[in-house]
């Protein structure tokens, strides 16, 4: 508010009556700087306060747009409150789905070097199975082969029986045939202690002691003589024919000063058959070979007069030559 001039002027008039025209003149110079002083400050103040109006609109406008930005700042926060919410929720469950991709992972892992090493097994036992095959299938053919060969081993071996069961049949025809003609030969002493029969494939024509021999003697009685020629006559027309004279005696022990002890005088009377046989028989006597047994292989073990007289005999063992049986059966 300004000060009333009535009121200003009336000092002045009184300091006009005390005071020196100089110093009065000096005041009112003073005064004047004073009063455009305060009209410069009245200037200043009314800019002041146009600039203070001003101010406060545009603290207004200021607060204003502090309370929106404030209002956009909570809802900012607000919003960031919920977003970092949003966030933990989500690294939560990121992390939830980290774990579990890691624990389903390592299951899937786990299941897969499973089925790797079971694959491995699997490709193990294919190829252990695959060697097997191989081996298999060589074998197979090792055994096609061996059959192969087999088969025709066993044509072969059937071939070979037949020619075997043929030269048997030959053989054992022979030997009927052989003991045919002994049988005819020696018809005459068939009663006279003499037999012909037909043992393992040969034909043993035995003949007891009294047709042969007296007691303890080694010569050959005339009968006995007579029968060996007619054998000999056979044995002639079968040339294919070995001859083995065996001499058998009883267990009776020998008393006699010349003749050492039963095996001794079987020996004896065998060469004694042999050298009549071939002598005055004329069978080769690379066909003839002799050989006593003693007592030690009677046909009837009794120990009666009966048993040692069937013993006392000598067997002439006549066998058809079997080279070619020999020779099939070597092959």
């Amino acid at each position: 508010m300004r000060p009333s001039i009535k009121y200003i002027a009336i000092p002045a008039l009184l300091l006009s009556a005390c005071v020196p025209q100089r110093k009065l003149d000096d005041l009112q110079a003073k005064f004047d700087d004073c009063q455009k002083s305060k009209s410069e400050c009245n200037t200043q103040l009314s800019q002041a306060q146009s600039d203070l109006t001003n101010c406060n609109e545009s603290v207004k406008s200021i607060n204003a747009h502090l309370k929106s930005l404030q209002a956009d700042s909570l809802e900012c926060f607000t919003e960031l409150e919920r977003t970092k919410k949003l966030y933990e929720q989500s690294e939560q469950t990121s992390q939830k789905i980290i774990d579990n991709n890691r624990y389903e992972n390592d299951k899937l892992s786990r299941e897969l070097n499973a089925k790797n090493e079971a694959l491995k097994n699997k490709e193990r036992e294919l190829n252990e199975k695959e060697a097997s095959l191989i081996m298999s299938q060589n074998k197979n053919r090792d055994l096609s082969a061996s059959l192969l060969t087999a088969e025709e081993s066993l044509k072969l071996r059937e071939k070979r029986v037949a020619e075997l069961e043929s030269v048997l049949r030959a053989k054992d025809s022979a030997v009927n045939a052989l003991k045919a003609s002994i049988q005819k030969a020696l018809l005459g002493f068939k009663n006279q202690g003499l037999t012909v029969e037909v043992r393992n494939g040969k034909v043993y024509v035995s003949m007891e002691e009294k047709l042969l021999f007296k007691s303890g003697s080694i010569e050959v009685d005339p009968k006995g003589q007579q029968a060996l020629l007619e054998l000999a006559k056979a044995l002639n027309q079968n040339k294919e024919v070995s001859i083995l004279v065996e001499g058998h005696t009883d267990n009776v022990p020998m008393k006699s000063p010349t003749i050492k002890d039963n095996l001794d005088l079987s020996v004896l009377r065998a060469t004694s058959i042999s050298r009549i046989l071939t002598s005055k028989g004329a069978v080769d006597p690379k066909r003839v070979m002799s050989a006593g047994r003693g007592e030690h292989f009677p046909i009837d073990p009794a120990d009666t007069p009966e048993a040692r007289a069937k013993n006392r005999r000598t067997e002439i063992i006549l066998t058809p030559k079997l080279d070619e049986l020999l020779s099939i059966l070597g092959n």
